[in-house]
Formats: C-alpha cells, structure tokens, sequence
C-alpha cells in the first residue's frame, strides 16, 4: 500500500515538475522579447493607406511582418479598430484510432461569430482548427458581417489609431481567441498633416490567439500588424469653356448663353455608395434650362475608349428648384453601374443664359458647385467644398438735360457698337433697357430724362442722337463710350466717355456692386433767335398796300367827276 502512494505521489511531483519547467520556458521567451514576465499580451495595431491596392488579409504567418516602406504608404489616423473574445485556444486528442494525436484548436464561444462567418449557430462551443476559423473571417463574403458583428457588439473594446497611427490594446488573456476589425474609417486622415483620406476598402478583420511562435522562431506575446487601406481621392472643379479654354470668369451681354462644364472625382468603397449627387446653386441672374439637349453626363472610367454617356432620365435625374435657382443631378439610379473599390471620374457639361435680373459690376453673377455622396453603412453624406464661376457684365446709367435744370423726355439715341452695327434692345418699364433683346437699337428718355441701359460686356459703345425736344440742337457727334474690365478675376472696371476717364458708379438695383454703371450725362442747347422771315411784318405790309391802292383809287374816282 505504502508503496503505491510513493508511486502517485512521484508521479504527482514530477507533473508538477514538468509543468514549472514548461512555464519557465514560457517565461524566458518572454523576457528574451521584452524583459518581463508576461501573463497577458498586446495587440498594436498600425494603421497605413495605399493608394492603389487592397486591404491585406492577416494571417499567422505575416503578423510580426515589418512595417511597409515607400512613398506609398502613409500613416493614418482617426481609423477606428475593435476587437471582441471569440473563444479560448485548446489542446484536444484527434487521433481517429487507438493512438494518440494532440492538436491544437479553438473552442467558438460566441453563437453570433459563428454565424457571422457563415458557421450554424448550433456549433457553439465546439472545436475548430486555425484553417477553418482563418479560412471563415478572411473571405470576403463575410467581411462585412464580421465587422459588423465587432462593432455592434455590447461592450467590444474600441480604440482609433493616434498621431503616430497606432491603436494599442493590452491586458489581453493568453490562450483566448480574439476577433479583431476596423470597424470605422470615415474619419482616416493623413497622421503626418490631418488631410482628410477617402477610404475604399478597409483591412479584413483577423483572429489572435497568443501566445504563438513567430516567423523567427521566437514567442509572441506583443503581437504588431501592419494593415492597410485602399484609398481614392474626392475632387470637383467647375469651368466656362470658351474657344476650348478653361475659365473662372467671363463677361456677357444679357441674353448671352454661358458654356460650363462640371468634373468631378468620387471614392467608390467596397460596399458601394448609397448616394451620389452634383448640386449647382445659381445666381438669380442666370437660368438653367432642365431638358435632355441641355446637358450631357460623361462616365470616363479611365482606360481608353472606356467613356460612357449616361441617358438622362435614365441613368440620371435633373431636378431645378425655381425658388432657390438650384439645380440637382442625382445619381441614384447609376449606383450598381459603378465600380467598387475605384475612383470613378465623370464630366458633365450643360448651358446657362445671362437674363435681365443680372447683377451689373464687381458682384458679378454667381454659380455654385459641390459633390455630396454617401458611403454605404455610414450615416452621413460627405460634401466637397463649393467650386464656383463668376459672370461678370455692366450698364450705362444715362440722363438727358437742358437749359438749366430742365430734364428732357421722349429724346431718342441709336446704340451701337465700335463696328457702328446696332445694338438692339429690351424696353423694362420706362427707362430701362437691356441687351440683347427685341428688334430695335433705340432708346428712348422717360419723364426724368433718363436711359438706362443694363446688360454689357465691356467693350466700346456709341450712342447717337436722332430726336430731340423742339428748339434744342441735335448732338454733331454719337457720343463714345468704353467700358473695359481692368482685372477679370475681381470683375473690376473702368470707363471712357468721348475717350474722358470717368468714375464708374455702383448698380442701382444691387448698391453693394462696385463698378458697374457708367454715368453720362448730355446737355442739349436751344437754337439762335432769328430775324423773322413771315407772320406778322408780311400782314402789315399787306395792309399797307390795301391802303395805298385804295387811296389812289378814290383821288382818281373824285378827279373824274370834277371834270
């Protein structure tokens, strides 16, 4: 009896034996690495972009992989991970026979993991090898659920990636089984300057379980991995195009029809967009006319002869909200069209008139562009910046006088231009005009003396008297006058009349506009007093006569009848 109980108790020590032999190895690797005994390990996590590219997918063997090089790859910060306790790592008999055969697998604790990676429910707590679970998380048919899974899950530890681009999570048990994901990159921005990154595609979730051994043989506990990002890079620009060149600004008549074109860039992700819209909010002075041979969208998805016209109503929708003067071309029935994990590029190209109610001088007439596009999964739109043009154009602000402070009403001039062809015009109300517009170059003085002509582009004018009040002289010449933009970006001007500088003065209907009108004011003289030439001196001699012929007449009469 006394012998069997040495027995168990020999065999008792010497498992104990072996157990703090095989802790003490465990132990020394870890100081090798880091000094200390480690009973629990890290995960830091150092998060890059790429411009081109996929996310990678982990595994064992590139854990401990060093950092990416290059100018292609970039830090990121603000880009969320996570991570959820899955399961424990065990060591269970697989031999199918009567020998034996130690593996090790992991127990799934979590029904909802499985079912994420496309497991039955009803598998929970049971076993199952590296390779399988491996195999499960990194396909891309179960990404996203598996992401989903770490973010909504109650109490899953989160942490972004900070100015150096890393995330660190510690005090994590050995020989349990985590899912990591990054389960928010709508806030990615460059770590080195804070510019903001488009994200589309982010890194495949991944399993931990430490301690394991790494590529150099030595023991991890402090596992670091390099994940990256796919990335494109949202853009807009807005343009007149004229004569084949590119411009922010212009100058117009009234009435003149304003070429622009719209380009734009938009990060298309992995799970595709949601929303994709162009909104162009115009100046009061510009119209937008909303129908098909108004407006062509381009599709140009980079390689040659790849272009695509999309059909309006089809593909596209334009909506023209009259009392905002906005115009919205969604997309929304384009979006399956659109290649994921790209940047797609489109050009859109579409017509505006100058109309009476423009801004006249520096203000100019505005339109306004931004892209708004939404990621699918996220919660809000993003939206670029407003990209904008500028229509500048300018008036002739004109009073008629006479003698003293007389104003002269119904006094006609004929506009021209420097080649002396007719400028024609639009009566509004009873002073104004503006070009071009209706079928005659005459314009009239109201009550006040006044002309008021609104709607040039700068260039010379001439004015020419036809008619004027009774006993005023016509002018012997037109009178000239020259409008020219001295800066185009500013819409600043200046002005000549009979080639005299003269100070031009704010639009009347929009007093904050700066050098818009050009004051000009023609005085009119009356004709000399001259000798009567009938009327009144003609009757008197005509009396006179009467009166000699009839005297004559009677001396006669009484000379006959005295003989």
């Amino acid at each position: 009896m006394k012998k069997n109980v040495l027995k168990k108790f020999a065999a008792a020590a010497l498992a104990a034996a072996t157990v703090m032999s095989s802790m003490s190895v465990m132990a020394f690797a870890a100081d090798a690495e880091t000094g200390t005994t480690e009973e629990k390990g890290s995960v830091t996590i150092t998060k890059y972009m790429k411009y081109s590219g996929t996310g990678d997918t982990l595994s064992t063997e590139n854990y401990t992989g060093a950092a990416p090089t290059g100018e292609e790859y970039k830090l990121l910060k603000n880009v969320e991970f996570a991570y959820v306790k899955v399961g424990e790592r065990v060591q269970v008999d697989t031999a199918t026979s009567d020998s034996s055969q130690t593996e090790i697998q992991y127990t799934v604790t979590d029904e909802n993991f499985l079912d994420a990676i496309g497991i039955e429910k009803a598998e929970v707590n049971k076993n199952f090898t590296q390779k399988t679970l491996n195999e499960k998380v990194s396909s891309s048919a179960n990404k996203t659920k598996v992401i989903n899974f770490v973010n909504t899950y109650k109490g899953a530890n989160k942490e972004s990636t900070d100015e150096n681009g890393t995330a660190s999570f510690t005090e994590l048990d050995l020989n349990a089984l985590y899912v990591f994901a990054e389960t928010d990159a709508t806030n990615a921005a460059l770590a080195s300057d804070g510019s903001k990154v488009n994200v589309t595609k982010v890194s495949v979730p991944f399993l931990v379980s430490l301690p394991f051994t790494g590529s150099d043989g030595t023991t991890v506990t402090n596992l670091r991995v390099y994940p990256k990002n796919s990335t494109g890079t949202e853009s807009i620009d807005k343009n007149i195009i004229e004569n084949n060149t590119k411009k922010k600004t212009t100058v117009a008549n009234i009435g003149d029809t304003i070429n622009y074109e719209v380009t734009y860039s938009v990060p298309v992700p992995e799970n595709g967009l949601t929303e994709l819209k162009i909104v162009d909010t115009m100046d009061k002075g510009l119209t937008f006319k909303n129908e098909a041979s108004n407006i062509t969208v381009i599709n140009d998805k980079g390689a040659e002869g790849s272009e695509k016209k999309l059909t309006y109503n089809t593909e596209y929708t334009v909506s023209l909200d009259e009392a905002k003067n906005t115009v919205t071309i969604d997309f929304a029935k384009y979006l399956n069209s659109l290649q994921k994990n790209s940047t797609e590029t489109f050009t859109i190209t579409y017509t505006v008139k100058l109309n009476e109610n423009a801004v006249l001088g520096q203000t100019g007439n505005k339109n306004k562009v931004y892209l708004e596009y939404q990621n699918y999964g996220e919660k809000e739109p993003k939206k670029t910046t407003d990209k904008d043009t500028t229509v500048f154009t300018y008036g002739i602000d004109l009073t008629k006088k006479g003698e003293g402070t007389d104003v002269l009403e119904g006094v006609k001039f004929e506009l021209t231009d420097s080649e002396n062809q007719p400028v024609k015009v639009q009566k509004n109300g009873t002073n104004e005009f503006y070009t071009p517009g209706g079928t005659s170059n005459e314009v009239t003085t109201a009550t006040d003396g006044k002309i008021y002509i609104r709607g040039l582009k700068p260039g010379t004018y001439k004015l020419t008297e036809t008619k004027t009040k009774a006993g005023y002289v016509l002018l012997k010449d037109p009178v000239e006058i020259m409008i020219t933009q001295k800066e185009a970006e500013s819409g600043i001007a200046e002005a000549t009349v009979g080639r005299k500088p003269v100070t031009m003065q704010n639009d009347q209907k929009n007093s904050d506009s700066k050098t818009a009108e050009v004051p000009l004011t023609v005085v009119n003289s009356k004709g000399f007093d001259l000798p009567a030439t009938g009327g009144r001196g003609i009757a008197l001699f005509t009396i006179a006569g009467i009166a000699i012929v009839a005297a004559a007449g009677s001396l006669l009469f009484m000379r006959k009848r005295s003989k």
